[in-house]
């Protein structure tokens, strides 16, 4: 099946459009989840009150760490080994319960504001909504879900459940607002056809569920609880992002006799997990996972990745809201090495500033092209050395590399390894126990560094290419800014241009090259990048299989051919027709 193996229906009908999050074609009624958030009462309460709303708030907690203990549990049975990592998204909403930052601020609002424990809850989680509502990062921003779900279950457990609004005796296709990991893990999977939420996006729980118990998903469609009814039949087709409302029959028919061929598809896909990475002439490649959170890391382990090529630390600092010491960090880091051994793990230091506001440095007009991340951290040297020393105390527990973001120059690599060197010798003169020659690199999303790419290989160990930023700042494009957005073309020619730049400076100097940014997870540029090559990918957990499938189609003559024909051209649509027309996709 191509990419166009559906036809969007014609005009005229109803037809929505969202975000593809998990494939497959879904038809049938659908139910209406209601959001307990427009349902909570506030109000003042006197002084002798406040113990009362605390002890009420106390038992709440208490209720729902336990019901979080049996939501894990019943995912492990429900789904099976395939549902390890679904059930750690119930293992790090018990850690965020047991963070007394987030718990004691519910608490000091009750004693303090006098407003009602369920007042003070929903007054926390839009204080956590305002600043993940400034992250740029879409894996980050999806992660306010976490706090939602937590939210959502103190606020039942104080003023009871809503009722969910499906009066049918068939499997529905569900849909709200949004899905937490609490709404979706307590839908008994066979009544549920598919989920269609107005919020929500590729990294939510409630698409990473839906893909774990293999139903279709289109999330953040707009305007979508005003548009449909209950009882309204439905397609949701999960491929493409479309649902379409009350369709004709001629519309039904066709997207019937394609749902066989898509289940036979997934089937095949499935069989690719203990496949290596390699294509049919014989090319190994690394095919290494992105993570951020531990329920990404069970992922990556039950897809079989090749080890973790990018982990993101950013999740835990902003979910605590604070900046981690140093035994937190190395206790999460030693996790994810321990869990990950003996492949490797590759640690980025925080990334914050410009989206991620984790601390308030300095006000900022351009807060994304100013004192954020790497550069911030050559100046707040201390807060750089305690993550050094958090890394370097995981590593003595498996493979790890160190990997700096937003790195501009040689003279900032070298204050970079001059710091990593300081942490070293601090470790080895107190007698803690760290891996030895821990490799360095950088990632190389910033022009000035693709282009000086041969100095730059003469001072670290390895690199990896970023190209999310790579393409913005290349472009001087902002993907998210409709009116720009068409620019943002990630196979323009001076992007290639600059990651093989890149590739052969590595070549040449012995250093690997790996690629990290979403193109890296999408089969679609896999010829071409690996015509350019490159040869170790990292990409999101779901994505290990579909890159796999791709890899069985392709030579690295015909792919080296794609590629230098492609650096011949001058758009990127030229581009892309070649891609399209070289190796037409099948679709999932």
């Amino acid at each position: 099946m191509t990419r166009e193996a559906f036809k969007k229906p014609k005009l005229g009908e109803k037809l929505m459009k969202g975000i593809p999050t998990s494939p497959g074609v879904a038809m049938g009624k659908v139910c209406i989840h209601q959001d307990i958030f427009s349902h909570v009462p506030t109000y003042p309460i006197e002084d002798h009150q406040i113990g009362f709303e605390i002890k009420k708030l106390k038992k709440a907690i208490e209720e729902v760490e336990e019901a979080i203990r049996r939501d894990h549990d019943n995912v492990r049975r429900q789904l099976g080994y395939g549902g390890y990592g679904d059930a750690e998204i119930f293992s790090t909403h018990l850690s965020i319960m047991k963070d007394s930052h987030f718990l004691s601020e519910v608490f000091e609002k009750v004693a303090t504001q006098k407003i009602n424990a369920t007042a003070s809850v929903l007054s926390q989680i839009k204080r956590y909504e305002e600043v993940f509502s400034k992250i740029e990062d879409p894996y980050l921003k999806e992660r306010i879900l976490d706090i939602r779900d937590i939210g959502k279950r103190l606020i039942e457990s104080l003023i009871g459940p809503m009722e969910f609004d499906c009066p049918f005796n068939d499997a529905v296709i569900v849909a709200g607002l949004e899905l937490t990991p609490k709404d979706t893990v307590q839908i008994k999977k066979e009544r549920v056809l598919a989920f269609i939420t107005e919020q929500g996006g590729r990294e939510s729980h409630a698409a990473i569920l839906a893909r774990s118990m293999g139903i279709p998903a289109v999330l953040g469609i707009g305007e979508l609880l005003s548009r449909i009814q209950r009882g309204d039949f439905l397609i949701v087709d999960g491929n493409m992002g479309l649902v379409v409302i009350n369709p004709p029959e001629e519309v039904i028919q066709e997207y019937r006799r394609n749902q066989e061929k898509i289940k036979a598809h997934r089937r095949n896909l499935a069989s690719l997990i203990a496949s290596p990475a390699e294509t049919p002439d014989g090319q190994r490649f690394k095919l290494m996972a992105n993570i951020g959170n531990m329920m990404d890391l069970e992922f990556a382990i039950h897809y079989q990745a090749d080890g973790v090529g990018l982990f993101r630390t950013e999740l835990p600092f902003i979910i605590g809201g604070h900046f981690l010491s140093e035994e937190e960090q190395s206790e999460i880091y030693r996790k994810v090495v321990k869990r990950m051994s003996p492949k490797e793990v590759i640690i980025r230091t925080l990334d914050f500033g410009g989206d991620k506001f984790l601390v308030s440095l300095r006000p900022e007009k351009n807060p994304f092209l100013g004192y954020r991340s790497t550069r911030a951290f050559l100046k707040e040297k201390e807060m750089l050395k305690i993550q050094l020393r958090a890394i370097f105390r995981a590593s003595a527990y498996g493979k790890v590399k160190i990997l700096f973001p937003m790195v501009s120059s040689i003279e900032e690599v070298r204050q970079l390894r001059k710091v990593v060197k300081e942490v070293e010798n601090e470790l080895m003169s107190q007698q803690v126990d760290f891996g030895k020659g821990v490799p360095v690199g950088v990632m190389v999303e910033v022009p000035s560094l693709a282009i000086m790419a041969q100095k730059l290989m003469k001072e670290v160990d390895f690199v990896s290419i970023g190209t999310n930023d790579l393409v913005q700042f290349t472009l001087a494009v902002d993907r998210d800014n409709d009116l720009v957005s068409h620019l943002y073309q990630p196979l323009n020619p001076s992007i290639l241009w600059l990651i093989r730049n890149v590739v052969d400076a590595g070549n040449v100097h012995g250093k690997s090259v790996s690629i990290c940014g979403e193109i890296a997870g999408d089969p679609h540029y896999f010829p071409l990048l690996f015509g350019l090559g490159l040869r170790e990918f990292s990409v999101a957990p779901v994505a290990i299989l579909e890159i796999k499938e791709i890899a069985r189609l392709v030579t690295r003559e015909k792919t080296t051919h794609i590629a230098e024909k492609a650096l011949e051209m001058d758009s990127s649509k030229e581009i892309e027709r070649l891609i399209m027309t070289s190796y037409p996709l099948k679709h999932t």
